[in-house]
């Protein structure tokens, strides 16, 4: 089985209209940004990185914000399946790594690390793994994976379409398990860091051929003026942009997790709590 989970039995009338209105995103896209202010969160990472021996950033902490998000909502870990919804059994979390061209400095191609459970882990064993993974993905070392970059590669650009039609059709409509292909490769969401290009704000589109309902940018730390107790200060301020499929994440739900998530990375003390544990941090 290429996604373990089990069929959602009771949807809402809209979920069953949504499902039977749009196709693989083409086009259900929704968009959404929320402003972060990460003051304790930097002094939390600071202390976490010390303590551990692990360097720990705001990335970590938003792949274990969402992580944690999506084994609290199930309804919003899942994947659509023959105008059906499939829910996840896992929680994973997909990165996006640029890994260097050989000889040319101003080119970068684009690979992947995915985080599995990513909600069963602490930020520091999140971070290591997720920097152990990029270090294979750029070294070309990532097993299956580079296997399978490198076939697409070889693959005349007419062909290429239809083989990535096949696989996703054979993974995520029938769920099977492609032998020649990693299990499920993309997860449940996708987060990519674009502050470290010193980028404030972007929006990404859904990647169809993924499956993936979800992509969390993180833009560039800076000082902004903001009103606190009606006076205003300076705080070290983060925007960080959605892009949704509106077939599963509808107005509700996605302000539902945005508001979490803020909690979370303001709040950065609850990120060592357990899911199940929250519901009382979270309904404050």
């Amino acid at each position: 089985m290429n996604v373990p989970g089990q069929w959602q039995k009771k949807v809402t009338v809209w979920r069953k209209i949504s499902l039977n209105t749009w196709t693989t995103p083409d086009n259900a896209t929704i968009y959404g940004l929320l402003d972060v202010d990460i003051g304790d969160l930097q002094d939390y990472l600071k202390e976490k990185s010390e303590k551990t021996g692990v360097k720990c950033t705001i990335t970590h902490a938003v792949t274990r914000s969402l992580a944690i998000l999506l084994r609290r909502y199930p309804d919003c870990n899942v994947l659509v399946r023959r105008r059906k919804i499939w829910l996840r059994r896992d929680v994973d979390i997909f990165h996006q790594v640029a890994i260097p061209v050989k000889g040319e400095k101003a080119k970068a191609d684009l690979g992947g690390a995915t985080i599995r459970k990513a909600d069963t882990k602490q930020i520091d064993e999140i971070a290591s793994e997720l920097r152990e993974r990029a270090e294979k993905v750029r070294a070309k070392k990532d097993g299956q994976m580079a296997k399978t970059r490198k076939t697409m590669l070889s693959l005349p650009t007419f062909l290429l379409k239809w083989v990535l039609k096949l696989i996703g059709w054979l993974q995520y409509t029938l769920n099977f398990k492609v032998p020649t292909v990693p299990r499920d490769s993309f997860g449940s969401a996708m987060v990519t860091a674009v502050g470290m290009f010193g980028i404030k704000l972007a929006y990404a589109p859904l990647v169809t051929f993924s499956r993936v309902p979800i992509i969390l940018l993180v833009g560039a730390i800076e000082d902004r003026p903001v009103v606190r107790d009606g006076q205003v200060v300076i705080r070290p301020m983060c925007s960080m942009t959605a892009t949704l499929d509106h077939r599963i994440i509808d107005g509700f739900q996605a302000g539902r997790l945005a508001g979490e998530l803020k909690i979370l990375l303001e709040k950065p003390e609850l990120l060592d709590k357990e899911p199940q544990d929250l519901d009382a941090s979270l309904a404050k």
